[in-house]
């Protein structure tokens, strides 16, 4: 191999750990942290914030010797302006930072290396700010036919980590699956046993709990897809009235125990079960999984002996009010439909609305709320005209 193509092999290895870097920098940092690739994180001011065992042996100093210090000590005097505007525009415009160096370790010996950089990005909560970090993976190029040879050992060992992993993961989800659909249908039948009201709370918290659980397992990758905008919704035809009427027997139980009263209209008119119909085009699965979320909240909210609504307009949009007499905690009002957000449930995740907005956005829909002591709470999602099928109200 020629000294030209090692070169580009080493850049094209540190191309390809810096994107896994920046896909998911913590988990990549902790992975690669004993790799023969050198890795530095410094922050906006230039001060090393971490280094791995392998820095630390290329440039002869110990971690405690690097950490606070500015990356410049590494630097010749010369080329240390250049290098400072780098890193600068590095963080400013996530400028594409790659080359060959001349550095000195703690010996002062003089040596050159080969470079590439990940961009991190993180939001500091304690100050509320962004914290912004460049992540820097170095080769010694004296080094370069040995660091390539360990990295393709250290790389096909991780993939072989990552493959058994990964079907370990899969048969534990499948496991835990079954576990859970069993503790489902356990639920279901102590429900109808001869239990008083604390205990039927716990019942209905387990079963509840284990039909989310089912559900976050069967779409995970399908809501980080959402979140990307990466998704492609499964468009097909179903009947949102009949969808609704489903998901209000499911909580039958919950209904009768609280003696609510559930009506529906749609377009001012009430709806007759089994004989109104709303034909839509939508990702049906998702677009259910939404009403659902919106429905159990309003019932497990609603006051005992009070009414919960389901309106449908069809005019220029597609709305869906439902309303309840209960109302949402002045602590949560702002961060409603933010994720991990929840008041006043012993087992609330704070996904439930976070994951309705996501889904009516990915319908170019949206939901909004209006909440108060006397008239209670509304949601309203609004979705646009067009799903609706022409004829089919």
């Amino acid at each position: 191999m020629s000294v030209s193509q090692q070169k580009d092999n080493a850049q094209q290895g540190l191309n390809t750990i810096k994107g896994l870097f920046e896909h998911d920098h913590e988990l990549s940092f902790k992975v690669f942290q004993h790799m023969p690739i050198g890795i530095c994180v410094t922050n906006a001011n230039g001060h090393f914030t971490d280094v791995n065992a392998t820095y630390c042996d290329i440039y002869g100093y110990t971690r405690e010797e690097l950490i606070g210090n500015p990356f410049t000590m590494v630097v010749p005097d010369e080329s240390q302006d250049q290098l400072v505007n780098l890193h600068e525009r590095f963080l400013k415009d996530e400028y594409e930072l790659t080359g060959r160096w001349t550095v000195y370790g703690k010996s002062k010996e003089k040596f050159e290396i080969i470079t590439n950089a990940a961009f991190l990005k993180e939001y500091d909560t304690e100050n509320d700010e962004e914290d912004i970090r460049k992540m820097t993976l170095v080769v010694r190029a004296d080094e370069l036919h040995r660091t390539i040879a360990r990295l393709e050992t250290s790389i096909e060992i991780l993939e072989r980590k990552l493959e058994t992993q990964d079907l370990a993961h899969r048969l534990a989800e499948h496991d835990m699956r079954n576990r859970l659909a069993t503790i489902v249908s356990v639920a279901d039948i102590l429900a109808k046993t001869d239990v008083d009201e604390k205990q039927m709370k716990w019942i209905e918290t387990i079963k509840h709990i284990g039909i989310d659980t089912l559900q976050l397992l069967t779409s995970a990758k399908d809501y980080a897809d959402m979140e990307r905008g990466d998704y492609e919704p499964k468009i097909e035809e179903f009947d949102l009235i009949q969808s609704l009427e489903t998901m209000t027997k499911d909580y039958k139980d919950l209904i009768n125990r609280k003696k609510l009263k559930l009506t529906m209209k749609l377009d001012g008119e009430e709806v007759i079960p089994g004989e109104t119909s709303l034909r839509i085009k939508a990702d049906k699965f998702y677009l259910d999984h939404l009403f659902q979320n919106l429905l159990s909240n309003a019932i497990e909210a609603s006051p005992k002996k009070e009414r919960i609504k389901i309106k449908l307009n069809t005019d220029d949009v597609l709305l869906v009010h439902i309303t309840n007499k209960g109302n949402i905690p002045k602590d949560v009002r702002e961060n409603f439909f933010s994720k991990y957000v929840t008041s006043g449930k012993e087992r609330g995740t704070g996904l439930g609305t976070y994951i309705a907005k996501m889904i009516a956005e990915l319908h170019e829909g949206d939901i909004t709320f209006i909440t108060g002591n006397k008239k209670g709470t509304t949601i309203t999602v609004r979705l646009p005209i067009k799903i609706v099928s022409k004829g089919e109200k």
